[in-house]
């Protein structure tokens, strides 16, 4: 007998008796299927409504991957873009109130449309929420990470500008 011969005459180890009663055609017990089988969609039920997923599970798929749950340092990101940009918002109107005038030639035409500043407010905050959650959404995407580290040093530098220009228009007073 030879050592090939002898694995295969091996005994076996005994089959679980759950296993050995069910018919191999047995339907699934799943209602939905394996959600693991497939990556994570940008967008989905849940990306929009919480799901689970807080990272990736192996770190080369880590770029390009999709999660649900967002960390508290991209939280931290997004909001202090937000908060910059209202701050740009609120300094751009006070400047243009003491005759300033705006370099933008977009926000100049929106600025121009009527009377109140409301639809530049709500233009500027709302693209830039949009543009920001989408930047958060694709946060495995290095250009993505690029995006939100350019925006927030941007806003930033931008503030402080903000705060030079404040100082004119305090001695001017």
């Amino acid at each position: 007998m030879t050592a090939a011969s002898a694995k295969v005459s091996a005994p076996m180890a005994p089959v679980p008796a759950a296993l050995a009663a069910a018919p191999v055609d047995a339907p699934s017990r799943r209602l939905h299927s394996d959600r693991r089988q497939r990556p994570t969609p940008m967008l989905s039920r849940y990306a929009l409504f919480g799901g689970r997923r807080r990272t990736v599970r192996r770190d080369d798929e880590r770029e390009g991957a999709f999660v649900d749950v967002h960390g508290p340092r991209v939280l931290a990101v997004a909001l202090a873009i937000v908060a910059l940009n209202l701050l740009d918002a609120w300094f751009t109107l006070l400047f243009l109130s003491h005759g300033g005038e705006e370099l933008n030639p977009m926000v100049q035409l929106v600025l121009d449309m009527g009377g109140h500043p409301w639809p530049f407010l709500l233009l500027k905050t709302v693209g830039i929420g949009l543009a920001c959650a989408l930047l958060v959404v694709t946060k495995h995407f290095r250009p993505a990470r690029w995006g939100l580290a350019i925006v927030l040093v941007g806003y930033s530098v931008l503030l402080c500008w903000h705060l030079y220009l404040l100082q004119w228009l305090d001695s001017a007073a």
